[in-house]
């Protein structure tokens, strides 16, 4: 069997960058004579074989658009992320875009075979969306340094940044409110990484909505799947009685219903659950469960249309760089 070499094993061999090897197959002016030679040699000895298709389209549209997600500690899907695809797909058809996905990490960027920042590099795709991003994100800064047109699918801090949200604090501030005005008052609320910016607005509406109310609350961060929220509630439970928890993620909700009933307790008799992101499953648990709803379909469809308007370049001059979807709540059995 043929093993094919790679650009990353002519970087090693040659003691450059994954990136300088980039810029010899793509004859940039800004490669050494030495160090292109060297590069030169190392593809003929190692018999490196040029992707002809990639170098055929460097130049030309392509119309194919890379939806990074992060990594999340090699977690990458969820059922939000499988929802949230499933409508980019449908609006970039209707665009005669193609979409690619690829795993990332917003505090680096790869530019290897396996990454889409490869495919990007190589021109083999347009564009790129963003779905969810951290401070400082290093892939933003990737884009912006190589005038690559993307959306980021989050809230980024730089308000010139064309983006598409749920509008996370509206998201925290509505479930505070609900469960204040239910009268709930020892509220956990668990949520994902505090290092996504939409994960610290949801946190700010949180509080601010109970500020003053004297409700007893908890809020526990770098809950981001079933096992750690099941495990969290268990924990929880073992040291004190709650009335309700605020789960970010109807997925990580039903670790905690799990917990909830091996403790013997019963939904919401004993003990509240609200959830964020109205996924399909969550009107099938038992109770159903109470959710804050988002809108998939408005957020995939404003995000492919900048995406357009930014490929094509004939960006209308009312258009809003920042757009924000408010969430609702969905009122259930479980609250």
């Amino acid at each position: 069997m043929i093993s094919r070499v790679t650009i990353t094993d002519i970087a090693e061999k040659c003691g450059v960058s994954i990136k300088t090897v980039s810029r010899v197959l793509n004859q940039s002016p800004d490669v050494k004579p030495a160090t292109r030679d060297k590069v030169l040699a190392a593809m003929k000895e190692e018999g490196y074989q040029v992707n002809l298709f990639a170098r055929g389209l460097k130049g030309s549209r392509t119309n194919i658009i890379i939806v990074f997600i992060d990594r999340h500690q090699e977690e990458h899907f969820s059922l939000w992320h499988n929802i949230m695809i499933k409508y980019l797909i449908q609006y970039a058809k209707k665009n005669n875009l193609k979409i690619v996905i690829s795993p990332s990490n917003s505090e680096e960027y790869l530019e290897d075979e396996t990454d889409g920042f490869y495919l990007l590099s190589s021109g083999v795709a347009d564009g790129a969306i963003l779905l969810e991003n951290v401070k400082n994100d290093k892939r933003v800064e990737y884009l912006e340094e190589h005038g690559i047109p993307y959306v980021v699918f989050g809230e980024p801090e730089d308000e010139e940044i064309y983006s598409v949200s749920l509008d996370n604090y509206d998201v925290g501030y509505k479930g505070g409110s609900y469960l204040k005005g239910r009268g709930f008052r020892d509220i956990v609320f668990m949520l994902g990484e505090t290092r996504f910016l939409s994960n610290q607005r949801r946190i700010r509406g949180f509080l601010d909505a109970i500020e003053g109310s004297g409700i007893n609350h908890e809020v526990i961060p770098g809950i981001d799947t079933i096992e750690k929220a099941y495990r969290e509630t268990l924990s929880i439970l073992d040291r004190r009685r709650v009335d309700a928890f605020f789960v970010s993620g109807d997925e990580r909700a039903i670790g905690v219903y799990r917990a909830i009933y091996e403790k013997s307790l019963r939904i919401p008799k004993d003990v509240a659950v609200l959830g964020i992101d109205n996924i399909p499953q969550g009107e099938y648990m038992f109770p159903p469960m109470s959710t804050i709803d988002q809108d998939f379909e408005k957020l995939a469809g404003e995000c492919i249309w900048r995406v357009v308007v930014l490929l094509r370049g004939d960006v209308p001059q009312d258009i809003k760089k920042k757009v924000l979807v408010p969430g609702g709540i969905i009122e259930r059995d479980s609250t």
